[in-house]
């Protein structure tokens, strides 16, 4: 598992306070708008980037949202 990943997954189960599989669904978790915001200032903080609550609405797999946050650290590199 990469540092990123491991970040996410940190960010979500501390915000959701649950564990957090590569399947898990942000929503089916009790995720809501507070939850998000909370999640996106701790990726921010550990990531160095801060997405858009939009990416996690459209990406609500853990799976999908860590993929999209790569693309988003991938693309500030550039």
């Amino acid at each position: 598992m990469d540092e990123l990943t491991t970040a996410v997954r940190a960010a979500w189960e501390q915000s959701l306070n649950v564990s957090v599989g590569d399947d898990a669904d942000f929503f089916r978790l009790g995720g809501d708008s507070m939850k998000a915001i909370t999640i996106c200032a701790k990726v921010e903080e550990s990531c160095r980037v801060r997405p858009r609550l939009r990416v996690l609405f459209d990406n609500p797999r853990f799976d999908a949202y860590v993929n999209a946050v790569s693309e988003i650290v991938r693309e500030k590199r550039r």
